[in-house]
């Protein structure tokens, strides 16, 4: 029989790491190319907030989608403001579903930072997107079980998209009209849609968000 000792502290070990997978911060963070970040935190573990102050040092997508907790809020709102302030360009990813709270902590105020999401009466953003809510859900759910980033953004992402760009450009360093592009510059070309069976999962609105960041970096080449 083992000692009572060594059963307690075998006991006292597995407790605490129980406690330490509990209270691990969830959140997914991902190399999105041309020195853009996805950050995905865990929105009711304020230790997520390490994710946006540690692991990013360049521009970065926030998803901040169905965050529906007020609870940290503030905290969110005011840890953004930060890495704003350092003259990082931050896209935040949010939805109807967002707490208001949140979306009016970062929409006001924050030249560097740009709120996208899904087009809908209940939700101002600076750029709203055509998607339904079940396309939108179950991409960021997607992303939640781990799936392949890649594969839920199409081939466009590298496609610049000049119009958003220049208006993310315009709110990000309030530029006059003599700074933007020229007029003759093409706009994008949208390809017509067909109707598939099957059609590919696509996170229609982290793909904008990637679109808007390749016509910046496009815009500091012109």
């Amino acid at each position: 029989m083992k000692p009572l000792r060594f059963i307690l502290a075998l006991g006292l070990l597995a407790l605490a790491a129980d406690l330490s997978a509990a209270t691990t911060p969830a959140g997914r963070t991902e190399d999105l190319g041309h020195g853009l970040t996805y950050v995905r935190p865990a929105a009711d573990n304020i230790a997520s907030l390490a994710l946006l102050k540690t692991v990013v040092a360049g521009p970065a997508v926030l998803d901040l989608r169905y965050f529906s907790s007020s609870k940290h809020a503030s905290d969110w709102a005011a840890a953004i403001k930060t890495f704003a302030a350092s003259n990082h360009l931050c896209l935040v990813l949010v939805s109807p579903e967002t707490t208001p709270s949140l979306v009016e902590g970062v929409a006001t105020g924050l030249p560097a930072c740009i709120t996208i999401g899904r087009a809908s009466p209940a939700l101002n953003v600076n750029i709203p997107v055509e998607t339904t809510a079940d396309s939108d859900r179950s991409a960021w759910d997607a992303i939640g079980k781990g799936a392949d980033m890649g594969k839920l953004l199409t081939a466009t992402i590298n496609k610049p998209r000049y119009d958003e760009a220049v208006l993310a450009k315009e709110h990000a360093a309030d530029l006059s009209s003599s700074d933007a592009p020229p007029e003759d510059l093409p706009p994008p070309v949208e390809k017509p849609k067909t109707e598939t069976k099957t059609a590919a999962l696509t996170d229609t609105v982290l793909e904008r968000a990637v679109q808007i960041q390749r016509g910046l970096l496009a815009l500091r080449k012109s």
